[in-house]
């Protein structure tokens, strides 16, 4: 994280941090930690004490669920300012459970200020806040679109890396295990993006991890199959950071992903999470169809069917409760 704080620059934060999905790292090799090192309890009281929304701590949905013990994490990969990676992680930490909400990249959101077919993207957003220079602006501004398009659901963190930071991670990580679903194959030169992976099981290092998530025009769905297998990467990566490598991983993490989140804040979240697993962490997709306008190719969100998923989510109650 380059969030100026004197928590990040605490080397035993840096290390032994339970790194709240803070990008493709899940936060339970930090709850392992805890466990194993028996920090549970240090922080105790509420944890949404004293967290404010970045965005949509004004809308109706955030008026509704006033009483929420939600923490919302924007989840941005960027590449040449474009937000090609959107996802929203919402932990609640009173039922431990994690969901993950991917909003498509072509997503139509309408910028007055910016004319012109790709402008209207969604993933176009935090280049035109100026999210180059100012990473702060343009992650909120990012933030103030997706909770829009998410029912105005209120927005407290984000995390936003690049590609050289996915490498980085993955390699510190060790590789991620994962089924390629084909192979694949592009290049792109003006991108400087050469993929080529085989179809199968197997072990992806940074490099590679890189060109899987980067891989979108084999897909039958077109870019929705590259959401799924973003998801599946994330799964995969929540499940397999767990170890005894975490410290290194937590360490590459903080070193390299930019995010509004102070390292005390995430120890606090990350420790009311003791106890989860990959069965706790659920993925979705805000619904909606293509469909053209103006000659361009967009994502339109079905507003009805993401408000009732947005309820759903954050109506859920614990396992027990629910079978009731």
């Amino acid at each position: 994280m380059t969030t100026a704080s004197k928590d990040q620059k605490n080397p035993f934060l840096r290390t032994f941090l339970p790194a709240f999905l803070i990008c493709l790292v899940a936060f339970a090799g930090g709850l392992l930690l805890i466990n194993k090192f028996g920090f549970f309890g240090l922080f105790g009281g509420d944890v949404m004490e004293g967290i404010e929304p970045i965005a949509g701590g004004d809308s109706d949905f955030a008026k509704k669920y006033s009483d929420s013990k939600r923490v919302n994490v924007l989840i941005l990969g960027q590449n040449q300012g474009l937000t090609d990676t959107i996802m929203l992680a919402s932990f609640d930490t009173e039922i431990k459970r994690v969901d993950l909400v991917s909003v498509p990249r072509d997503t139509y959101y309408e910028q007055p200020d910016h004319p012109g077919a790709a402008w209207q993207k969604i993933n176009s957003v935090y280049k035109g806040a100026g999210g180059m220079e100012d990473t702060d602006k343009g992650a909120v501004r990012m933030a103030e679109a997706v909770s829009e398009v998410l029912s105005g659901v209120p927005i407290h963190f984000y995390e936003v890396y690049g590609d050289d930071d996915i490498k980085k991670i993955v390699d510190a990580m060790g590789g991620i295990e994962i089924d390629v679903p084909m192979d694949m194959k592009y290049t792109d030169k003006k991108q400087d993006l050469y993929i080529n992976l085989k179809k199968g099981r197997q072990t992806l290092d940074g490099d590679q991890a890189v060109q899987f998530l980067r891989f979108r025009k084999g897909y039958n769905m077109g870019d929705l199959g590259r959401v799924k297998a973003q998801q599946s990467f994330m799964r995969e990566a929540f499940k397999q950071s767990i170890g005894l490598g975490f410290p290194k991983v937590a360490k590459t993490v903080m070193d390299n992903v930019d995010s509004n989140m102070t390292g005390k804040l995430a120890v606090r979240i990350g420790s009311a999470a003791v106890g989860m697993s990959t069965k706790d962490m659920k993925t979705y997709m805000t619904p909606g169809e293509s469909g053209m306008r103006n000659g361009a190719s967009y994502y339109f969100v079905d507003e009805p069917k993401t408000d009732k998923m947005m309820n759903r989510i954050y109506s859920m109650k614990p396992p027990e409760e629910d079978k009731n």
